[in-house]
């Protein structure tokens, strides 16, 4: 339901940008997302680039696959559009479109007309044989059918890059688990080859027995260096946490000495929170404060990146999840509440830099 709706506007900023005469970012909106449907809307942007006599958008809509055989709501196709504009439109609009689909000519809309009636033509296409009449119906069909096939493959692969803040909170693989895994991985395949020598020679003799007691030694004493590496490595992590302080707008951290509105017990109070703006307030101005901290408006890559880690770092369940302990109990809707309203306003932000 969400990548639906989500292919809806991007279908509609399509529309928007060949409206406004902004060809280049039509198509690269359309190279990021090659599975938009460039016939959707009412009328179709086909259509509209007719009605409107742009030529250049009617171009760019053909080398997009754009079909001139696609109706609109009245059964008009781009050809009865072309038709209506009289004889100034039919060298650059009407012949265009003939040449890339010769078929539509014979196409009626729900009036009964073709767009050779409208010229003025006489019935050659009218009476066209149904065996054409068959061919462009199925040549219809497969490219609906293909278009299907294009956008499900599309979803599909969009489904699994849909959120970027879920990338940046995914825990890799830790080093015990690499080494304990490469260690297993090296143990199957020793025994594998054993095996397969086992097969020429069914006597072990006791020089090999040794040899195999022999990796067993070095694969435990592998295992041991790695947990005892990791163990370093996180001791080592843990003391570079504690001497460097992180800053209060990107990673809001627990207090190590508490302000004076701090209760007997030691947990925050809702001044205690490093918010944005001290004190709290309105989650726009402290919005506003986090972007005014970050990069230019003119570094629009910097800045998006820059949000998306403000939107992870304040999100509700990630916030509620890291300092639920850290804050007292009767004061903890008030700071969700705020804490949801900032992850609101930060998320405007972001969506206005789309």
């Amino acid at each position: 339901m969400a990548s639906a709706a989500r292919r809806r506007r991007r279908e509609r900023r399509f529309r928007r940008y060949l409206s406004a005469g902004r060809l280049a970012r039509a198509r690269a909106l359309l190279q990021r997302h090659p599975g938009l449907d460039v016939d959707a809307g009412r009328p179709p942007p086909l259509h509209r680039a007719c009605a409107r006599h742009d030529a250049p958008a009617l171009c760019l809509l053909l080398r997009l696959g754009a079909d001139p055989a696609h109706q609109d709501r009245h059964g008009n196709t781009a050809l009865h559009a072309a038709a209506r504009q009289g004889p100034d439109a039919y060298t650059d609009f009407f012949l265009p479109l003939l040449s890339r689909c010769p078929s539509a000519m014979g196409i009626k809309n729900k009036d009964g007309e073709t767009p050779g009636q409208i010229l003025g033509w006489g019935p050659p296409w009218d009476s066209a044989e149904e065996e054409e009449e068959d061919e462009a119906s199925r040549e219809r069909e497969w490219r609906q059918k293909l278009q299907g096939e294009l956008e499900d493959e599309w979803q599909e692969v969009a489904g699994r890059l849909e959120d970027d803040a879920s990338y940046e909170t995914q825990e890799p693989e830790s080093f015990s688990a690499w080494s304990d895994r490469l260690a297993q991985e090296h143990a199957q395949k020793c025994q594998q080859q054993h095996k397969a020598k086992g097969a020429f020679q069914p006597l072990r003799t006791k020089g090999s027995s040794l040899s195999w007691q022999r990796q067993e030694e070095e694969q435990r004493l592998f295992r041991e260096r790695a947990r005892a590496k990791e163990q370093e490595l996180r001791e080592s992590r843990a003391r570079r946490a504690q001497e460097r302080a992180p800053e209060a707008h990107r990673d809001p951290e627990p207090r190590t000495q508490h302000s004076k509105g701090a209760g007997r017990s030691g947990l925050w109070c809702f001044s205690d929170v490093p918010w944005p703006c001290p004190g709290g307030g309105d989650p726009e101005a402290m919005a506003a404060a986090l972007v005014a901290r970050g990069p230019p408006l003119e570094e629009q890559g910097a800045l998006r990146r820059y949000l998306r880690v403000q939107q992870v770092c304040w999100h509700p369940d990630r916030f509620l999840q890291r300092f639920r302990s850290q804050i007292e109990t009767w004061e903890l809707g008030r700071v969700m509440g705020a804490v949801t309203a900032l992850s609101q306003a930060l998320n405007r932000h972001a969506e206005a830099l789309k």
